[in-house]
């Protein structure tokens, strides 16, 4: 089994990401009374990629999220605001769009309706869902149920975070008549509670979704489509004194779109040190395929001009090297530095990124 070192209770299955997910909290000192919130992200991203799967490319630019909140209860929340993306090297926004989400929160559950809590803070793996959605589609929209619950593990002093999510986005609506067929993309991920066994936390992980195309009484040629992907997992993390964590997370996914079907072996190992993470991750894939996953991981080519090319199989070793900074409350800086060694087609290929993350409450 392979070693991943994470610490706190919040890690993911590659590195830990919580510098950069969306935090949310409710203040009882703000009932009644509209609240300015606004977030951003500034980043830059390099791929080298040079095999028959992948386009290499770069991505160089930012995002900004200025809305008000009004929270009539202290179980309800209200957002309305406004989207706008810019990629330096073009002319004008690559996307603007209002935003709005409704929360409603009973104990350690969430309910979300409008923008939800999406890309990396849905903690999937990689293969399943790519890191680069933070950049690429930062807004979902959609409906969303959450639990998050922190304990400390029974005689001990050790804390636990058991984490549920379950979430529909709807990416593009159709109706009768119309020329282009409704996407939407269902998805679970669940991290159990843990055992404490001989000083090591052990906690199942299980992830989850389907990607259906289609649509009902539409004019298209383009045949009715759903994708499903799972991934069963478990976790061995042993923690350690000045905040330092050793983890091992291993799965097994699975693709199926009938009469398709694939799987994969995914082997994670970090470790995280209060200055820096270092981790190494193993694929090996099958005809697997997952339309929201990295693209490093796919059978089936995503590369400009190499439609209809596939590898039946799919090996990559990689780095990762994860450094990140809190610059003062809600200022987050991430580097990653991510090299990965193509097995199948003995190719050495990187990619980089620096994420600025501000958000403010």
């Amino acid at each position: 089994m392979a070693c991943l070192i994470g610490i706190f209770s919040k890690t993911q299955a590659q590195t830990n990401t919580s510098s950069l997910e969306n935090t949310y909290s409710y203040n009882k000192s703000k009932l009644g009374k509209v609240q300015f919130k606004f977030s951003s992200l500034g980043y830059a991203r390099n791929n080298e990629y040079f095999n028959n799967i992948a386009d290499g490319y770069t991505l160089f630019g930012y995002y900004v999220n200025p809305k008000v909140s009004y929270q009539p209860h202290e179980k309800v929340s209200l957002e309305l605001g406004g989207f706008a993306r810019k990629e330096f090297g073009t002319s004008g926004f690559m996307e603007i769009q209002p935003t709005f989400t409704l929360q409603v929160k009973h104990n350690d559950w969430r309910f979300l309706f409008g923008n939800i809590e999406g890309n990396i803070n849905h903690r999937m793996i990689e293969p399943m869902m790519s890191f680069e959605r933070l950049i690429r589609a930062p807004l979902e929209h959609g409906a969303q149920i959450k639990y998050q619950k922190t304990t400390t593990l029974k005689n001990s002093d050790i804390s636990d975070e058991t984490y549920f999510d379950a979430w529909v986005d709807w990416q593009r609506s159709t109706g009768p008549g119309q020329t282009h067929q409704e996407i939407f993309w269902n998805g679970l991920s669940f991290y159990s509670p843990a055992l404490l066994i001989k000083g090591f936390k052990i906690k199942a992980l299980v992830q989850g979704s389907i990607y259906h195309i289609g649509g009902q009484n539409i004019q298209t040629l383009q045949p009715v489509r759903t994708l499903i992907n799972t991934a069963l997992g478990i976790r061995v993390q042993k923690d350690f004194l000045n905040n330092q964590s050793l983890v091992a997370d291993n799965y097994y996914a699975s693709y199926f779109e009938s009469p398709l079907k694939g799987s994969g072996y995914y082997i994670n190992g970090y470790w995280q040190h209060p200055k820096f993470q270092v981790g190494v991750s193993y694929w090996f894939g099958h005809f697997f395929y997952a339309p929201m996953g990295n693209d490093l991981y796919q059978t089936y080519s995503l590369k400009f001009n190499s439609n209809g090319y596939y590898e039946p199989y799919r090996s990559i070793l990689m780095l990762r090297l994860v450094k990140d900074w809190k610059i003062i409350d809600g200022l987050n800086i991430s580097l990653r530095v991510e090299p990965h060694y193509d097995v199948q087609n003995g190719k050495f290929e990187h990619s980089e990124g620096l994420y600025v993350k501000y958000q403010l409450h």
